[in-house]
This record gives structure tokens, C-alpha cells and sequence, in this order.
């Protein structure tokens, strides 16, 4: 009998083709470098901000996300897989995880890391090579990836799922012997920095290799790659004069036959315009480092007004808009793609050939996120710059006015990095400030100018703003950039013996002081008419670096001033010194002399001495920096030097212990991390988790209030895996500190159902959020189908920020259950398939089909026991041929303990188990077999099998089967006992099979807030439940290749994505649900069609939004679709997954935009059908991603019957229906 529905129910349907993105891992190193040019037509008013510069999605990327649905899979290095949507912020969320197989089997928590805007999302296996430097934090920044995708849709570049790579070696020697890596593939050779660019492909394999082997040289875990010292993201870079040229003292040059003729300047950047008047009479080379198909012209605009600024004849506009050295010969290199991106890989290899080129300066207008230096862009510069004499000129960046934004590689110690002022001398609010981060060093080092530049325009392009055919005015660092490198130019025409860093010490000790500061401006504005005639110059900046606490050791440095005069020369010295804007105490800074005569045409050093013992224990410890200033007898200052130095506070060791659970036989510490709930600044990388197998564990931290969590996992006395997620969410530390977690309070994390049930799928969530929500440490632990436990230890509830405790659950009634019979008292045995659905498996088969290609996901069949009746059983030992050959196992099951290929590191070596000893026990005439091992929770990852076939389906050979016999796991305490029993009793012993090829679910989630909570384990009464029947129609040459179940309320809008059991079609999924007011529950179910036996095309999918009230019906794959209204589905207080409410059909002025959804005859509306932004409609209208054609097409008739052809509309319609004054009287009007 059928039941009537008692739901409201909102139910998608998706055509053939689902739109879907992979960042091709083309990720960002160390952080994304941005383009030193301003979108801006004049200077930002100065504002506030905050310390750290947030990633924030762009308009593309925004397009682009939409576009997919709302969120995009970015790649992990390890093959984890991360679905990413953009918050209204423009800040980056995860939304889901797929995680990668690993190796070893073992469980893989995720950690979700916020800090002021910026994301990371890291697995647990990562934690070491993260914390031992040999990874960089960029390959798990989410805003990183994400800028990536636009780059790879506007660039083309990379294959779906690749992650390039910078890998540095410890040595030119160990770069050169490095092995080749099995998943990864060399792009170029880097030298500067004993490098390689590489690409790491899809689906793992290179991080399992690397987990896999130990470096025994360097004994750090580099797994496969001997020598190598870290691998980065490689970087995706974007592009960070009539008066501003005088302005800096060019004309005196020219006057005095200084033009940098003779002189060779590289501009690395998105090309040159070879046929633009200013600049093709000095062009003498060209070279693309981007693999564009145009070569090196400039596609953006961007690189033309650069080398026309450095060094443009000025003669489209008849010598008016000349550049500062219009006498130099051009060297173009194209590091920058023409959507003004690039790769660091690219921007290395740009540098290489320019410093060895003949180049005697290089500009480079480009930069990225802040770094201390460290970072490969900055290595490469000041491996180059020592090397080859060659003086690169950077821009400081766009990420002004906070301090501690210049990127790399102007974060370089030899770069020359610029600043931008407008042309009255003011500071550009944009320019970047310092100083560097993390260890305070002074950037940037001078300025020039940078707003409103007028110079070349690229023929068809539109950067900046357009002045005419030929120039356009921009603003940016890189406007100001090429001001410095012409003027060095110019010097290094004057006097050509110098080296790169001797101009630069020029440049800096007479550029004019503009009395700003010294992190905004560095030493001054550029000055040419001084830098000709030098008087006085200095050996450059005098860092101090980072001291740690207490520093009482004073620390003398010197400050080397050279005459460059035939006369003596007495300068007056002065230091001036400041945290901020409050000035350093008196003898924190000292000179050793106010007064020192420097010789004619010689040098005087003067000692400079940071003494940090006068700040004491309250004193203002942090950044300081300053200048030293130098004045002749008549007070003229004849150069500036600047100072920094960051002293370290007072700090506090905060210590973390463990009591061990009883029963504990292997016992492991995985992780500590740490979190300021009062949002203190503290120095490095993300304040994340922190690798450490043994404990106690110390960290330092500055006083304030924290969170300390950890992970930990150990065996138990039945051989089974069990972890644990200990918190403590609230330490004060004000002194030395130990947190201990005593394990023997723990709170078993389960759900008891009403009938016996088994794990298919859990998600446990800890997130801790810092006061204001700016900081955050969200943590997952996640599995499947495992026999292991979790455990929970209860807190108080929290007073600072917010605690959630989120367990999300699905079980089901057993697959397969087995009962120890004869011998003695029957008892049960925990028995486990590698996987409780129809099948399983990973990897593609790609073959041509009418010169298209086609991709089909590869998925065995798994063989099942029946599941009722007894069967006889054997032990065979390990189960080699050997010993099957000393049993009778002829119709029986064989249970084997192969501990040589099931190691204690959780898993088997599953082609192994397959192929040796599965494969003796077929042939040995077993019907089945049961594996069990120490600690064993999965019988092995079935890796993918990767086909490009030769022609047609038909070319591709045949899949592998899983296996040739049922294979189950049973813990290893229950397989002694029956070892025990069979030696006792080998004829008598025999397993009672049960179990289900349809199991019934239980889905519930369980989230507490404020507190870890103390009434575990959870438990579902019947009458708490609803019930919903899943009716899966379909022909039997159907399958369903994924069916996930989420839970949203109004109190937690965001929820994890579990499974559900793949049942095969024509058959019902019974499903229990736990009872909750204002939750709606969403189903998402994709079949496919099976093109061969054990490889499936997909064939489609439908999403169906539910409120429970009773037994309901839910029918999938069942009948036409058909285009309707748009609906929404809401709970009785209102809440609802939509997050608009868009008209049928919205007019604003003369456009008519169509917004109607393709619904089955199962429900309500599905994928929204429409255009907004000239794009389909994104998921933020209800919710559903977009039906797009050729799935899902639509025509506009007009009154005569005539089809209108739609027009892609970039800008956004009103879709609320409400009215703006300002607006057309028709916006929002309905239809």
C-alpha cells in the first residue's frame, strides 16, 4: 500500500551534464602576488585597517563560481579535493571535503583554519612536512586556490585536478641527482634557486608516494623527494609621465647627456606593444616565458606604459611623454599572461634571463602577499643579484595604508624596493607599507611616483584610464617602479662600473627626505639631480632583526658612510626611532659618536648599538623603526639610513599533557593546535595545528586566553582503533602554564539506534571561533564504514567566542553479519566489506566517440556472502599458497591473519591481499574469506585504475574485478577466539551469515553549543524519528553513483554532506531521520549509465529538499521535466536554503530577464533556468545549482511568434522586487 506524502518537499532535476570546476591545483607561492596597479583612478582616502591582507573574490571569480553552481573543487597537494563557494564578503568557504585514499588507510582529520579573512584547509598528514618547513602553508590557502581558478579560465592552462609545484633542493647537487617522481612531472629547470617547477597530478599518487619513504639524509619526512629543502605553490603573479619624470629630477640628466644610452633595462611583465612609437625604436629583444599564443606581445596594457615610463621616446605624443631614460635598450620578458596573471615558475625563469641577458637593471612591477623574504620569488632575486650585479627594482605593493603589506619579492633584501607618492609628494594611500613581516626588516626602500602616470597604451587594449589612441594614465607601485629603474639607468650610464647594489646604495642615500614614515616612504622620493652627483653615500639599511626575549644583550651594528667628494666632510648624526607612533625609550637605540669626519674620497664606520634591556618587563616590545639622519655643518641633510628591529614580548611557556584511557595498548599523539581567543598578534605561519607524536608539548605564546585542542588515537584491548578530540577551550596564560587532558573522562561519540546498527558515514566537528569571529580552528574527523571508536571529553561552557560540537551521523543495519556456531557458546564477529554498497572502486576510463572525448568513472561489483544460512569455516594462517595447501578449505570460509601485508598501520596492502591471497583461496576452493590483523580498519584503498583508451569504447581494455572472492574484516581479538575454537574443534565450527543487500539508515545530527556535552552517547527513540521511503526508478542498466543527505536548521544553517548507501535501481532506500523543529533535510542523488560492465557514464541528477513530518515518499528519476515558477521551500518559523526570492520574469527598463526552474513531476523546482551577471543563475537563488544548455535549453517568443535572441546582461537585476529611487520605475516590477 502506498503512503501519502505528509511533507513539503523541493526537488531539483538535472539534465545530462552538471557544470563543475577543479582547480587545477595551479596554486598560489607562497602567497598570490597581485598586481602593483590600481584600479582606481586617484589615491584612497587613508583608512584603518587591519594587519593582514585578505584574499577577496574579484567579479570574475565571482562569475566563475556562480557559473559552477556556487562552488568550485579546488585541489590539495595531497588529492584531497575541497568545494569552495564565496561568502557576500567576497572571503572564501568550505563547503565539503572528498577526501584522497591514503596509503597506510589511516583516518585523516581536517583542520579549517581562519585568521582574519584568510583559510586553511589541512589534513593531518601533512601536519609534519608543514611544521618541519618542507611544505609550504600556501598549497592549503582556500583564497589562494580560488584566485587560481580564474586564472586557469581566463589562461587555459594546466590539465583539470594538477597542482604546479615549486620544489627547492638543498643544493645545486641535490637538485641535479633528484630523482624522478612517480605522479609528477618536471616543467623547468630553476637554477637561482635550486629548483624545479613541476606539475603534481590528480588522485594522489605523488602524496602517497611521499608519505611513503623517509629521507634518511636529512632525516626529515620528504618522503620521495631525497634533498629537497621545501615545495611551494607556484605562484599565480598579477600586475601590482609629462610631470612625474621632471618631478623626480630627470630632466638634469638629460641635460647633461645622461639619456641611458648603452644601458640594457629588462622589463619583466605582460609583454610589449613591439610597434608603439615610444618604444620599438629601443626594442632589441623579446622573449615569452608564458607559453602565449601570440608570444610576447602585450595582450593587457600593463607592460607597455611599464617600459614606456622606463624609458618611452615619447614620440607618438612628439617628445612630451618621454620615459626617465629614453636612450636605454629594451629587453622584454613576458612572465605575465594578458589577463595579467602569472606563474612564480614563469616569473624565475624571466629573471634568470634577464639578469644574464646584459640587462644592467631589471623593473619588475609585480608583487604579492606579504612575506618575510623567505619566500622563492625573493631567493631567486637575491641569489641573482649577488651572482650577476644585476640591480632589480620592485614594486612594493598595492595593499596600503596597513602596515606590513610589501609582498614579494620587493620583500627581497637586495631588491630596490619602491613606494608610490603623487606628484605633489603626498603619499599614495595604496603604496604598500612595512616593514617586512615577521621579522620587522625596513621596506620599502625609496618612493617615486605612482599616481595618475600617463605613458604607452598597447594597441587594443584598455588598462588604466584611456587618454587617447596612443596613452592611457594609470595608478599603482608599478607606475612608480619604472621611475626607479629608469633613474638607474641613468647611473649605471654614468658610471658603468658599478654593480646593481652599488646603484642602489646611490638611489637611496640622496633621495630627497619627504618627512614621512620611514615604512611608507623608505629613505625619501628618488632624486636624479642628486643621484648624478653624490656626495655622501651609505652602506644601506641597518637591520637588527628579530631578538628574542628578554634581549639584554646589547647588539652594535655599524653604518659605513663613504665621501665620494675631494674634501672632507663632518656629519652630524641623529637617530630617531619608533613602535608606531609612539617614540622608543631613551638608549634603546644609540650612536656611538653624534659627529664623525669622513675622509676624502675614504670611509668612516659609525657603531649603532639596540640595547633592549631598557625596555623591561612592561616595556613596548614589538617593531621598531626609524632612520638615522646625516647633516653637514650646515644642516643640509646629505643622506638617511634606515633602522629596524623587532623585539620580542614577554612570553609564557604553555605546556600540554595527556593521561592515558585505561586498556591502552598503542598509543599515539597526533596533533596540538592553538588558538588566541583574544586575538593577539602572534609571529609565523598560521597559528594551526602543530605535529608532535609524543608528548608533553611546549609552545611560547604571549599572555592572553587560548584554546588548546589535540588528536589522539590508540588501540584498545579488542584491537580496535579508537580517537579522540580533546579541548580546552579556555586557558589564561599568564604564567607558565600546563593543560592537561586526563583521557580517562572520555564520553563515548555514538548514536545509539533502535535496532543494531553499524557505521557507514560520521563527521565529528569541533569549531572554536576567537572573540570577534576574526580567528577560528574548525575541526573534522571524519570516516567511513569503520568499526573504530570516538570518544569526547566534556568542557564548561565557554565565556569568549564560540565552542560548536557537531556530530554528524549515518548508520545502517548491517551488510553482512556473522556468528561464531559449534565448538562452544555462540558469539558474534564485528564483520566488515571493504564497502557496504553495490560497488566500489575509483579511476576513469577516457575514449573517443564521434571525435568527442568521453570519460567514464571506473566501479567493480562486490561480491557479497549470502546472507542467511551457515558455511563451514578454516584458518589458513597468513594465507599464502603454502599454507592453503595444508588445509581443507573446499567450500568453506577461510579466515586468514596476514600480518606481513596488514601492518599495524591500520590497513592491508589490498593488491596484494587480492592477488596473492584471495587468489589462493579461490584457488584452494574457499567461498569466502575473512581478514583480520591488529588495529586493522580497512581492508586497503582500491586505487584507481587510469585508461586512455585507443579509439572507441570498445578499444579500452577490460576492468579488473575487485576480487574473486566476498573478502570481510573482523578485529583481531573476536579472530583469536576463533582460532581458539576451530583448533579445538575444526570440523564442528561453522558462521551463521545475516544480513541485508538493502540496509535501513539511520541519519541524525547532533550539534551542542557553548560546550563539549556530557550526556553521551546519543541515543534515537523511535518516536523521535521520521521516516522517509527513497523509491529509486530507473532502468536496471542504471546505478546510483552518489546519494548524500545534509541536515540544515535555523540554528545551524551549514551542514557537513554524508552518504547514503548506493542501492541499486528499482528498489526502496528506507531511511529513519531524527525528528527537528525548523531543519529541512536535502537529499542530492546522481545516477549513471553503465557503458560497459564495471564503467559508468553519468547520466544525471536531482536534488530533493525535505521537512519530515511522519513517513514520507521520495521519488527519484521519475518522469519529464518541465520549466514552472521558482519556489521556495520553508519551515513553519520561516527558515529556508534559499537565499533569494526571484520573480518568474524580471523587468528592468527594456531588458527582460527570464527566471523560471525545470521541475519533475515528483515536486517542486529544481535548477533555476536564467541569466544574472550574463551568466546562468547562480546557486544563491534557491539553493540549486544552474541547468545550463544543452541540458536544459529555452527559447523567447515574442507576440508574432518570432524568437528573441538573449543578450548576455553583465549587469545585475533586481531580483527582490524591491524599488530603488534612483532607479528605472520598472526595476523589481513582476511578471
Amino acid at each position: 500500500m502506498r503512503h501519502k506524502p505528509t511533507m513539503k518537499r523541493l526537488g531539483r532535476r538535472l539534465g545530462a551534464l552538471t557544470i563543475g570546476l577543479t582547480v587545477f591545483g595551479t596554486v598560489v607561492s607562497p602567497m598570490a602576488t597581485h598586481a602593483a596597479e590600481r584600479a582606481d583612478k586617484a589615491p584612497l582616502a587613508d583608512t584603518a585597517r587591519t594587519k593582514h591582507v585578505r584574499v577577496t573574490a574579484d567579479d570574475n571569480l565571482k562569475r566563475i563560481v556562480a557559473a559552477a553552481g556556487g562552488s568550485v573543487t579546488v585541489t590539495l597537494i595531497t588529492g584531497d579535493k575541497v568545494q569552495v563557494g564565496i561568502n557576500a564578503d567576497g572571503e572564501p568557504v568550505a563547503r565539503d571535503i572528498k577526501i584522497a585514499a591514503r596509503a597506510d588507510g589511516s583516518s585523516v582529520v581536517f583542520q579549517t583554519i581562519t585568521r582574519e579573512g584568510t583559510v586553511h584547509v589541512v589534513p593531518s598528514d601533512a601536519l609534519a612536512l608543514l611544521n618541519d618547513g618542507s611544505l609550504d602553508w600556501g598549497l592549503f590557502d582556500l583564497g589562494e586556490l580560488l584566485t587560481v581558478v580564474a586564472a586557469a579560465k581566463a589562461g587555459g592552462e594546466g590539465e583539470v585536478g594538477e597542482v604546479p609545484v615549486l620544489v627547492t633542493y638543498t643544493g645545486e647537487a641535490a637538485a641535479r641527482k633528484a630523482p624522478k617522481i612517480a605522479g609528477a612531472s618536471v616543467d623547468r629547470e630553476l637554477p637561482s634557486i635550486n629548483g624545479r617547477a613541476m606539475e603534481i597530478a590528480d588522485g594522489g599518487r605523488w602524496w602517497r608516494e611521499v608519505r611513503g619513504k623517509t629521507d634518511a639524509d636529512t632525516g626529515r619526512s620528504a618522503g620521495s623527494l631525497p634533498g629537497v629543502k621545501k615545495v611551494w605553490l607556484d605562484a599565480l603573479a598579477e600586475i601590482d609621465l609629462e610631470d612625474s619624470v621632471p618631478q623626480i629630477g630627470a630632466k638634469a640628466a638629460w641635460d647633461r647627456g645622461y639619456d641611458g644610452a648603452g644601458v640594457s633595462v629588462a622589463v619583466l611583465d605582460t609583454g610589449i606593444d613591439p610597434n608603439h612609437p615610444d618604444v620599438s625604436g629601443n626594442l632589441v629583444e623579446q622573449v615569452d616565458f608564458t607559453a602565449s599564443p601570440t608570444g610576447a606581445r602585450d595582450g593587457h596594457g600593463h607592460g607597455t606604459h611599464v617600459a614606456a615610463t622606463v624609458l618611452g621616446t615619447g614620440a607618438a605624443s612628439k617628445g612630451l611623454r618621454k620615459g626617465v631614460a629614453p636612450g636605454a635598450k629594451l629587453r622584454v620578458g613576458k612572465v605575465l599572461r594578458d589577463d595579467g596573471k602569472g606563474f612564480t615558475s614563469s616569473i624565475i625563469a624571466g629573471m634568470e634571463w634577464a639578469a644574464h641577458s646584459g640587462a644592467k637593471v631589471v623593473n619588475m612591477s609585480l608583487g604579492g602577499q606579504p612575506t618575510d623574504g623567505a619566500d622563492p620569488l625573493s631567493q631567486s632575486l637575491n641569489e641573482l643579484s649577488r651572482t650577476t650585479g644585476t640591480l632589480f627594482v620592485v614594486a612594493a605593493g598595492n595593499s596600503g595604508p596597513q602596515s606590513e603589506t610589501v609582498g614579494a619579492p620587493g620583500a627581497a633584501d637586495e631588491a630596490l624596493t619602491v613606494a608610490a607618492v603623487d606628484k605633489t609628494d603626498k603619499m599614495a594611500s595604496f603604496s604598500s607599507r612595512g616593514p617586512r613581516v615577521g621579522d620587522g626588516g625596513a621596506k620599502p626602500d625609496i618612493a617615486a611616483p605612482g599616481v595618475a602616470i600617463v605613458a604607452a597604451r598597447a594597441a587594443g587594449t584598455e588598462m588604466g584610464t584611456v587618454v587617447d589612441e596612443h596613452y592611457t594614465s594609470a595608478n599603482g607601485t608599478s607606475m612608480a617602479t619604472p621611475h626607479v629603474a629608469g633613474a638607474a639607468a641613468l647611473i649605471a650610464q654614468q658610471r658603468p662600473e658599478m654593480t646593481g647594489d652599488e646603484i642602489k646604495s646611490v638611489l637611496m642615500s640622496t633621495a630627497t627626505d619627504l618627512a614621512h614614515e620611514v615604512s611608507a616612504q623608505g629613505v625619501g622620493r628618488v632624486d636624479l639631480a642628486a643621484a648624478l652627483d653624490p656626495t655622501i653615500t651609505t652602506s644601506g639599511n641597518l637591520d637588527f632583526g628579530r631578538q628574542d626575549y628578554p634581549s639584554n644583550a646589547p647588539i652594535t651594528k655599524k653604518i659605513t658612510y663613504t665621501n665620494r667628494t675631494d674634501e672632507a666632510i663632518t656629519l652630524k648624526l641623529a637617530a630617531s626611532v619608533s613602535r608606531g607612533e609612539k617614540p622608543a625609550p631613551a638608549g634603546l637605540v644609540t650612536l656611538g659618536t653624534d659627529e664623525v669626519v669622513v675622509p676624502a674620497n675614504g670611509s668612516a664606520d659609525v657603531p649603532v648599538t639596540l640595547d633592549g634591556s631598557v625596555l623591561g618587563a612592561d616595556g613596548l616590545y614589538g617593531t621598531y623603526n626609524g632612520r638615522v639622519t646625516a647633516r653637514d655643518t650646515t644642516g643640509t641633510v646629505r643622506t638617511t639610513s634606515l633602522v629596524s628591529a623587532y623585539l620580542e614580548p614577554e612570553m609564557f611557556p604553555l605546556t600540554v599533557n595527556v593521561i592515558r584511557p585505561p586498556g591502552v595498548t598503542d598509543f599515539r599523539y597526533n596533533w596540538t593546535n592553538f588558538l588566541p581567543l583574544d586575538e593577539k598578534e602572534l609571529q609565523g605561519g598560521p597559528v594551526g595545528p602543530i605535529d608532535n607524536p609524543v608528548v608533553p608539548i611546549t609552545r611560547r605564546f604571549v599572555p592572553g586566553t587560548y584554546s588548546v585542542g589535540a588528536m589522539v588515537g590508540w588501540l584498545d584491548a579488542a584491537g580496535k582503533w579508537n580517537n579522540a578530540l580533546p579541548v580546552a577551550p579556555e586557558v589564561k596564560l599568564t604564567k607558565a602554564t600546563t593543560v592537561t587532558f586526563d583521557l580517562r573522562n572520555l564520553k563515548p561519540l555514538e548514536v545509539q539506534a533502535p535496532e543494531p546498527t553499524e557505521n557507514y558515514e560520521r563527521r565529528y566537528v569541533v569549531n572554536r571561533t576567537s572573540t570577534t569571529g576574526a580567528w577560528g580552528m574548525k575541526t573534522m574527523l571524519s570516516n567511513d564504514y569503520s568499526s573504530g571508536k570516538w570518544w569526547s571529553l566534556p568542557t564548561a561552557k565557554v565565556r569568549m567566542g564560540t565552542l560548536t560540537h557537531d556530530l554528524h551521523s549515518v548508520q545502517t543495519t548491517p551488510v553482512v553479519t556473522m556468528q561464531a556456531v559449534g565448538g562452544g557458546a555462540p558469539f558474534r564477529l564485528d564483520a566488515r566489506y571493504h564497502a557496504p554498497d553495490v560497488s566500489t572502486g575509483t579511476g576513469l576510463r577516457t575514449w573517443q566517440d564521434n571525435g568527442e572525448t568521453v570519460q567514464g568513472q571506473v566501479r567493480f561489483s562486490v561480491p557479497r556472502l549470502p546472507t542467511e544460512g551457515r558455511i563451514p569455516v578454516v584458518y589458513a594462517g597468513t594465507g599464502t599458497t603454502a599454507e592453503f595447501g595444508k588445509v581443507n578449505a573446499r567450500g568453506k570460509l577461510a579466515l586468514l591473519t596476514p600480518t606481513d601485508i596488514c601492518t599495524d598501520l591500520y590497513m592491508c596492502d589490498f593488491p596484494k591481499l587480492r592477488d596473492e591471497r584471495v587468489a589462493a583461496a579461490h584457488a584452494a576452493g574457499a567461498v569466502g574469506v575473512m581478514v583480520a590483523a591488529p588495529g586493522l580498519g580497512s581492508l586497503g584503498s582500491v586505487f584507481g585504475q587510469f585508461v586512455t583508451c585507443e579509439d572507441k569504447l570498445e578499444s579500452c581494455p577490460p576492468v579488473e574485478p575487485y576480487a574473486a572472492l566476498p573478502i570481510v574484516r573482523v578485529p583481531q581479538g573476536e579472530a583469536d577466539r576463533l582460532i581458539k575454537r576451530i583448533d579445538a574443534a575444526p570440523s564442528k565450527v561453522e558462521i551463521r551469515l545475516g544480513g541485508s543487500t538493502t540496509p535501513t539508515v539511520y541519519a541524525s545530527r547532533h550539534i551542542t553549543k557553548g560546550q563539549i556535552p556530557s550526556n553521551l552517547p546519543y541515543r534515537l527513540e523511535k518516536e523521535q524519528l521520521d521516516r522517509v521511503d527513497h523509491h529509486l526508478h530507473g532502468e536496471r542498466r542504471l546505478e546510483v553513483a552518489d546519494l548524500t543527505w545534509q541536515q540544515h536548521s535555523k540554528d545551524a544553517p551549514t551542514a557537513e554532506t554524508l552518504h547514503l548507501p548506493r542501492t541499486p535501481m528499482q528498489q526502496t532506500l528506507t531511511t529513519y531521520v531524527k525528528r527537528q523543529d525548523d531543519a529541512i533535510h536535502r537529499f542530492d542523488m546522481v545516477w549513471a549509465e553503465h557503458a560497459r560492465p564495471s564503467v559508468l557514464v553519468r547520466e544525471g541528477s536531482e536534488r530533493q529538499d525535505v521537512i519530515f513530518g511522519g513517513r514520507t515518499e521520495v521519488l527519484w528519476n521519475q518522469g519529464p521535466t518541465v520549466p514552472g515558477a521558482v519556489t521556495q521551500l520553508r519551515t513553519k518559523s520561516g527558515f529556508t536554503l534559499a537565499t533569494e526570492t526571484p520573480c518568474v520574469g524580471c523587468r528592468q527598463g527594456n531588458t527582460f530577464h527570464p527566471t523560471f526552474a525545470m521541475s519533475s513531476s515528483s515536486g517542486g523546482p529544481q535548477a533555476p533556468v536564467g541569466f544574472v551577471l550574463g551568466i546562468a543563475f547562480p546557486e544563491l537563488l534557491n539553493g540549486a545549482p544552474a541547468c545550463m544548455p544543452p541540458a536544459c535549453s529555452f527559447r523567447l517568443l515574442n507576440q508574432s511568434g518570432d524568437e528573441v535572441t538573449p543578450r548576455a546582461d553583465w549587469g545585475e537585476p533586481a531580483l527582490r522586487g524591491h524599488r530603488d529611487t534612483a532607479a528605472d520605475p520598472g526595476l523589481g516590477s513582476r511578471r
